[in-house]
């Protein structure tokens, strides 16, 4: 049914109560939020509308089915003749690069701004290589990388790829040289870091770098929902669900607070089932 107003037998506009009730629902913004919980409760999902949902947090205003299209047009503008010729294509033509000067900037983990600015860090470009070479029939997967991430092509699993170096392609070799490159040769590799990661991980991992962005910013109105989608995810410590409570309680939202910490309490030990209720009290206590 199209929008618009619905006809009388007299020929006159009804505008009833229920016709603008229509209207209403038809344009009611998604929710990020909801959306990333349905995603991770897939088997399968799409990485970066993952990624997307984040940005759209960190971008209120973001528009994800022009996003969508613009990582269309992006793939589309991509030689797709061989794996290189994208790569070179992606990174040299269009210009992406690692963003070596303002590395902690958080718009370098939303992928709508990784687009619109042509540049990122590490793991969001990764996401964006991964999102158009899917686009361009390329099958990449992410390999997390203690301190870095990289990509490789499920197809040719010798050859990993680092997005935040243009497109530079390695073999294990070179991961390892790189690896220790980033920590300073004070941590031993193993041949474990270079396994491929599932994509709720990845976007935990991203979501990781905007709570360490945030709280070192004391920015609690962006860590309040970037610990709310993280703990969303699989493998997150319940832990993070308790820091999020605090958060809760520090911006005045007592009553989620307090049913956070009494839901928390009904799967806790009994030394720290009896300190969540505490909190919950406290938090119900403030109120009034």
């Amino acid at each position: 049914m199209g929008i618009g107003p619905s006809w009388s037998r007299n020929g006159q506009a009804d505008t009833s109560e229920s016709v603008v009730a229509e209207i209403d629902c038809l344009m009611v913004a998604w929710d990020p939020a909801e959306k990333f919980r349905q995603l991770l409760e897939r088997e399968e999902f799409a990485l970066h509308e993952g990624a997307l949902c984040i940005a759209a947090h960190g971008c209120p205003d973001m528009d994800f089915d022009a996003e969508l299209d613009r990582l269309d047009a992006l793939a589309e503008r991509c030689d797709r003749s061989t794996r290189e010729q994208m790569l070179l294509s992606l990174f040299g033509d269009l210009g992406f690069h690692g963003n070596r000067t303002d590395y902690y900037d958080p718009r370098n983990s939303f992928l709508n701004e990784v687009m619109r600015r042509r540049t990122g860090i590490p793991i969001s470009l990764a996401v964006l290589t991964i999102a158009v070479g899917y686009r361009m029939g390329y099958e990449f997967e992410g390999i997390g990388l203690p301190g870095h991430f990289l990509i490789r092509d499920r197809n040719e699993p010798d050859t990993y790829i680092d997005a935040f170096a243009g497109g530079a392609l390695l073999d294990a070799q070179g991961c390892e040289e790189l690896f220790h490159q980033i920590t300073g040769r004070q941590k031993g590799f193993h041949p474990a870091f270079l396994a491929p990661v599932d994509d709720s991980s990845i976007l935990e991992r991203m979501l990781g770098n905007l709570r360490a962005i945030y709280a070192q910013r004391q920015d609690y109105a962006n860590l309040e929902w970037v610990l709310e989608l993280r703990t969303m995810c699989p493998s997150v410590p319940a832990g993070e669900a308790r820091q999020l409570g605090l958060i809760n309680m520090e911006r005045g939202r007592f009553e989620e607070a307090a049913r956070r910490f009494e839901a928390l309490a009904q799967a806790a030990e009994d030394d720290d089932e009896e300190q969540l209720l505490q909190l919950a009290t406290r938090a119900r206590a403030r109120m009034n």
